[in-house]
């Protein structure tokens, strides 16, 4: 019999009116086995949402669209580190932003298409959730894990990162810190991590804010220049009907 994750991998891809059915067989299996602890870790696994199940059949299938989404979410976070160093990272941020806003983009318009084969509705509500939680998952070090390895059971929320819902991937567990600081140190911690999260969703407003400003400037622009050109096409029209005429 296959592995537990191995299983688990087979029941987060499986059709989402399937999960429950097979994932209780599988439980009940599993201890009729005599593999109690198995068991009692199948039975746990919540059915995912709708917005998650998207996504994890998204990076069964587009595994290079999720990893372009990685790759951007990578490079937001270190210029997002070197701004809050006091280094100047204001382009390398744009330039990250937009490459993480493309990619979104890209996997939003896809998850449409798995929701329409999958015979469910594309509700603009259903996609704004697969794009918030493929936004928050993108700069969070457990949701990236849980978005590369197709796990997510419920949705995550940009703001904060919080209420990660998934399932662990097949890797090593990671040593908790908190073993070695006292709960006042934690609580700290969090403080300060919230702190940071803070400053960096309000330089991110600011950077969006301004590129925004800057696009719609360059789309002005762009428009007055074809306008002038189209003059200047006319008025050489007319003085070559003009020149026409006199001769």
């Amino acid at each position: 019999m296959p592995g537990i994750d191995d299983e688990i991998d087979r029941l987060l891809g499986l059709p989402l009116d399937e999960f429950t059915k097979a994932r209780n067989e599988l439980a009940r299996q599993l201890k009729r086995d005599g593999d109690a602890d198995g068991a009692a870790t199948v039975q746990a696994l919540p059915k995912p949402t709708v917005a998650a199940w998207t996504i994890d059949r998204l990076a069964r299938t587009d595994a290079a669209a999720v990893g372009a989404l990685l790759e951007a979410g990578e490079a937001l976070r270190a210029a997002q580190a070197r701004l809050l160093a006091g280094g100047d990272a204001t382009q390398s941020l744009r330039e990250a932003t937009a490459q993480e806003r493309d990619a979104i983009r890209t996997l939003t318009e896809r998850a449409e298409e798995v929701l329409q084969d999958a015979g469910r509705p594309a509700s603009p509500a259903v996609l704004e959730r697969v794009a918030s939680t493929l936004r928050a998952a993108a700069v969070d070090d457990e949701g990236r894990r849980l978005l590369e390895a197709g796990r997510l059971t419920g949705e995550l929320d940009p703001s904060g990162f919080g209420g990660l819902a998934g399932v662990p991937a097949a890797a090593p567990r990671r040593k908790a810190r908190a073993q070695k600081s006292s709960a006042a140190d934690r609580r700290h911690e969090r403080e300060e991590e919230q702190r940071r999260r803070k400053e960096l969703r309000t330089k991110a407003r600011e950077l969006e804010r301004a590129a925004g400003a800057a696009e719609r400037e360059a789309n002005k622009a762009e428009a007055a220049a074809q306008k002038a050109r189209r003059r200047a096409e006319e008025a050489r029209a007319d003085a070559d009907a003009a020149s026409a005429a006199a001769s």
